[in-house]
C-alpha cells in the first residue's frame, strides 16, 4: 500500500498524472477495491475521485460494469491543433513586433532535457508577454486527449531534434519579425506529432484511439 491520503483531491492529482503521463494506459480498467487499497482510503472516497475523473473526461463509468479509462479522440486531437495553429499564428504575429529583449532572452534559453515541460513554457512566453494567460489556460486544459496525444509523440517518437528546430526557426522569424512566417511554422510545429507517430497511430497505438475516430 502507497502512504495514506487524506483528501479526495490528493487521490485525484496522483491518478490524474498518471493517466495523462500514460503510466495508465487508455482503455484500462480502474477498479474501486484496488484503489481503495492502493490509497488507503474507503471506498466512498474513491467514488468522489472517480466521478470528478469522469467530469473530466478520463474515466468513463458504467454502472454494474466498472470504469475504464478513457481513449482517445482522434478528431478532437485534430480540431485543438487546428485552434491551437490559428491562435498561436496571431499571438507571434502580434508578439514580434512589441518583443522586449528580456522576453526574448527568455524563450531562447530553455533545458530541452525536459521536452515536454520546454515546450509549454516557451509557448507560455509569447501569451504571458500579449497578457493573454486566460487564453493560453484555456487551450493547456481544453482536452485530456490533446495532453495524452502530447505526451504519446514525447514518450514514442524521439523526435526531439526536429522540435528544436522548429522552436529556433520560430525564434528566428520573431527575431526577424517576418509576419507571414509564423502561421506556417507554427502549423508545422503543432502538427508534428501526427507526423512523427504516422501509421502508429492506426497500428502499434491503435487502442490507444476510439476505433470509430482513427482515420
Amino acid at each position: 500500500m502507497e502512504q495514506q491520503y487524506k483528501t479526495d483531491a490528493e487521490i485525484y492529482a496522483v491518478l490524474e498524472r498518471e493517466i495523462i503521463d500514460l503510466t495508465i494506459r487508455p482503455g484500462s480498467s480502474l477498479s474501486e477495491n484496488p484503489l481503495c487499497a492502493r490509497f488507503g482510503a474507503p471506498r466512498s472516497l474513491i467514488r468522489v475521485v472517480l466521478q470528478k475523473l469522469q467530469e473530466n473526461g478520463l474515466v468513463r463509468i458504467v454502472p454494474y460494469k466498472g470504469t475504464t479509462v478513457t481513449r482517445l479522440n482522434r478528431r478532437i486531437v485534430d480540431e485543438l491543433i487546428y485552434e491551437r495553429t490559428a491562435v498561436e499564428g496571431r499571438i507571434l504575429r502580434d508578439f514580434a513586433p512589441n518583443a522586449t529583449p528580456a522576453q526574448r532572452a527568455r524563450a531562447e534559453n530553455p533545458d530541452y532535457n525536459k521536452l515536454y515541460e520546454v515546450d509549454c513554457r516557451l509557448h507560455e512566453t509569447w501569451f504571458a508577454a500579449m497578457d493573454k494567460m486566460y487564453l493560453w489556460s484555456t487551450l493547456q486544459n481544453a482536452h485530456a486527449d490533446y495532453s495524452r496525444f502530447r505526451m504519446l509523440d514525447t514518450m514514442t517518437t524521439g523526435g526531439l531534434d526536429e522540435v528544436i528546430a522548429d522552436h529556433r526557426n520560430l525564434l528566428n522569424a520573431i527575431e526577424r519579425c517576418d509576419l507571414a512566417a509564423f502561421e506556417p511554422l507554427v502549423e508545422r510545429h503543432l502538427y508534428g506529432g501526427i507526423r512523427r507517430l504516422g501509421s502508429k497511430l492506426t497500428k502499434e497505438y491503435a487502442d490507444f484511439f476510439e476505433p470509430e475516430t482513427v482515420k
